[in-house]
């Protein structure tokens, strides 16, 4: 059973999501972000679907229900993070081709990192099925956090502007992905024994995501800039090369 705790957070979620979700329809921000937006609605839906699921006390139709919102959880993240890399490198297109190449490149040798590690853990579950389960979700975590840092080192290196709501729904998503891989791995070590702890430190990690989003929607701030020493290069100039040397 859920402890009163964890029930809370699960189920302020909802109406912080609604709010997130309302802002960008109001603000036509769904033009701008529309996998994020769709990841926020999926997330509602999400909540109906689990909160039903939970309560009927079947727990196979529990167990589907989540591993279907989990499947479409993955598509939807990995959408956004492509999302994210194409707003930060959309004035810059010589840039925007490298990062291309970079992203593709990255995720192959992340997903077979993440492969790597699925195959060699062990864990003292009994449940095979949970196992794989929590081994395939710490590989999905190490795969997306691999692209989110990715992300940060060239927006810093390059020293290139972020939009205040572009910094907020990367930065949400690095602490949901660091929360996530950090008590996946705990829980493939430990078992079930800490399942209720980590689920508690899961779901919170997850709740300060979505604070994170939703401070991104409707506190107004101006353009963020990782290191201002960059700011006295000119990256215009540097994209017209890198396009130059892209088209020979």
């Amino acid at each position: 059973m859920l402890t009163p705790l964890l029930y809370a957070l699960w189920v302020v979620l909802p109406p912080l999501q609604s709010a997130i979700g309302y802002r960008m329809w109001a603000r036509r921000l769904y033009r701008e972000y529309p996998l994020f937006f769709a990841y926020t609605i999926s997330q509602i839906g999400r909540f109906i679907v689990l909160f039903w699921s939970y309560h009927t006390g079947i727990r196979d139709v529990y167990r589907q229900a989540y591993l279907t919102a989990e499947a479409v959880d993955l598509v939807i993240k990995f959408g956004v993070i492509c999302e994210l890399f194409s707003h930060i490198f959309r004035p810059y297109d010589g840039i925007r081709q490298l990062g291309s190449t970079l992203l593709r490149w990255a995720s192959v040798i992340l997903l077979l990192i993440a492969v790597g590690v699925a195959a060699f853990s062990s864990g003292p579950d009994a449940d095979r099925f949970l196992a794989g389960f929590f081994a395939m979700e710490r590989s999905v975590a190490i795969v997306q956090g691999g692209l989110l840092f990715l992300l940060f080192i060239l927006s810093s290196s390059l020293g290139l502007q972020w939009e205040q709501r572009t910094l907020g729904i990367a930065l949400g998503f690095a602490v949901q992905t660091s929360v996530s891989l950090a008590t996946f791995t705990l829980r493939a070590e430990m078992g079930t024994s800490s399942h209720d702890v980590l689920s508690l430190i899961s779901n919170a990690g997850y709740d300060c995501a979505v604070l994170i989003w939703l401070g991104a929607m409707y506190v107004r701030k101006p353009v963020y800039q990782f290191d201002h020493r960059i700011a006295r290069w000119d990256v215009n100039s540097w994209n017209r090369a890198l396009l130059d040397l892209l088209r020979r």
